[in-house]
């Protein structure tokens, strides 16, 4: 990795920045990348976690990339000019303008849950900015890096983008590195690791965390279009999305029939869920019996589940399957409402005033993302824009993330900075400012020696100036 980084260092002194036909290139060769090997790369995720339907990938992962490149591409030209900015008449006939700069060296850490889109999509922003990127492959998904880390080697030369496999040692050493960036995507607990390496060399850090994303349904909302648009969004992936829907906050006395509801939509949109190919497994046993762990200590006290049928015992080659899940009578001290479930178990909580609802979402930590259900979109909006959140879809679940002009990122606990489209080319660029002097230059007149006149010019630019 030091060689890596010396190296893609070394390019950009030798070469200078990636310049704007480079960067077109790149992404073109990116996108072609994708569509050549999408059944390959689809393949490999599918080995990875034990079962994901290549329909999956390619709506959630493939898609969304090849989109985000084409809406880069149709805009990068503007987003690289040189913008003139307001010089000071005293200045004039001078110039100022701001000149947009690529950092340098983006470290970029991938997930394991989505191994492509978390991967490539902050890839894409850093081309597009002019950056050079070493990629930080997930250690659970290590057939979908070794397949990329090949094709990315037959779109560029490694000092310009590498991708490094994980293991415990690179886990620990990779985000120390002296990057000019570095961009993380993964649960908080991480993040706060790599954001102390990361200051030891005072490294930016743009950090993508997810949090407990809640859903709230006001009540003369339909039950049944909202109890199907939750559980799709909360099941898609099983569950391990970081803006999955995490709990649900429904009128009380609407709760049973939401229940029911929530019921029908996932059995009707994964029948047979244990051996449905449309159901993704869990990549690892760990993170299955933690998922169990949680129900078992939220059962333990009190609370009442709800699965289709029970999750079989884990036996070598089995699918890791874990049943889609609803858990209610909740109650303050359970795990599964301090800690992120990221699995297929929705938690459904009940209000008896919608501003009950809004101040428990504000009393926990900020979420990566809020989802509203209102009939009345501009009391949905009026509520939502009080309550700190990453990002927000109305009506609807998750879908906020699949449009390239909307960044992606979090706040407070859920994230530091945001990426993609113009956001991510901002967060990745220098804003450098440049003051170009004219021959005509009112300037001398504030140099030394300072006499009476510079007293007088000061006084009058202090009053008109």
């Amino acid at each position: 990795m030091d060689e890596l980084l010396a190296a893609q260092k070394s390019a950009l002194r030798e070469n200078g920045v990636i310049d704007y036909r480079q960067r077109r290139t790149l992404l073109r060769a990116l996108a072609q990348m994708l569509r050549q090997h999408s059944t390959a790369l689809s393949g490999a995720i599918a080995r990875d976690f034990g079962r994901r339907h290549p329909r999956e990938t390619e709506i959630y992962e493939i898609y969304p990339l090849q989109a985000e490149i084409a809406y880069v591409l149709s805009h990068l030209r503007n987003w690289t000019r040189p913008r003139a900015v307001h010089t000071r008449w005293p200045f004039l006939p001078a110039r100022s303008q701001i000149t947009p700069q690529p950092v340098g060296v983006v470290g970029i850490i991938g997930a394991w849950n989505y191994p492509l889109l978390l991967t490539l999509l902050p890839l894409i922003s850093a081309i597009a900015a002019g950056n050079r990127a070493i990629i930080k492959g997930p250690r659970l998904t290590p057939q979908t890096m070794t397949l990329l880390a090949q094709y990315l080697r037959d779109v560029t030369s490694e000092d310009t983008i590498a991708l490094v496999q994980g293991s415990p040692d690179v886990d620990h050493t990779f985000p120390g590195l002296p990057f000019d960036h570095l961009i993380f995507s993964g649960a908080t607990r991480t993040g706060r690791v790599i954001a102390r390496a990361a200051a030891r060399n005072l490294v930016p850090v743009t950090l993508s965390m997810s949090g407990k994303s809640p859903a709230i349904i006001q009540c003369d909302y339909p039950l049944a279009t909202a109890a199907r648009s939750i559980m799709a969004g909360k099941l898609v992936n099983a569950g391990q999305t970081c803006i999955a829907p995490d709990y649900c906050l429904v009128a009380a006395d609407q709760r049973d029939d939401f229940i029911a509801l929530a019921k029908s939509a996932a059995l009707s949109l994964y029948p047979h869920w244990a051996d449905n190919p449309d159901y993704t497994s869990i990549p690892n046993v760990l993170l299955w019996e933690r998922l169990e762990g949680l129900l078992q200590d939220a059962r333990r006290k009190g609370a009442i589940l709800w699965q289709p049928s029970p999750a079989p015992a884990l036996a070598d080659g089995a699918q890791r399957s874990f049943p889609p899940t609803l858990l209610w009578d909740a109650r303050p001290g359970m795990k599964i409402l301090e800690e992120e479930i990221f699995g297929p178990i929705l938690v459904v909580l009940t209000y008896d005033d919608i501003q009950e609802a809004l101040d428990y979402v504000r009393d926990h930590p900020a979420p990566l993302a809020l989802y509203y259900f209102d009939r009345d979109q501009r009391r949905a909006l009026r509520h939502c824009k009080g309550i700190a959140a990453g990002g927000v879809t109305i009506n609807d679940t998750i879908f906020h993330v699949a449009q390239p002009g909307i960044p992606f990122g979090g706040i407070g606990l859920s994230g530091i900075g945001q990426y993609r489209g113009m956001y991510g080319f901002q967060r990745l660029s220098h804003y450098q400012g440049v003051f170009r002097q004219n021959r005509l230059s009112a300037c001398e007149w504030v140099r030394p020696p300072y006499g009476r006149w510079t007293r007088l010019l000061i006084a009058w630019l202090s009053r008109w100036g």
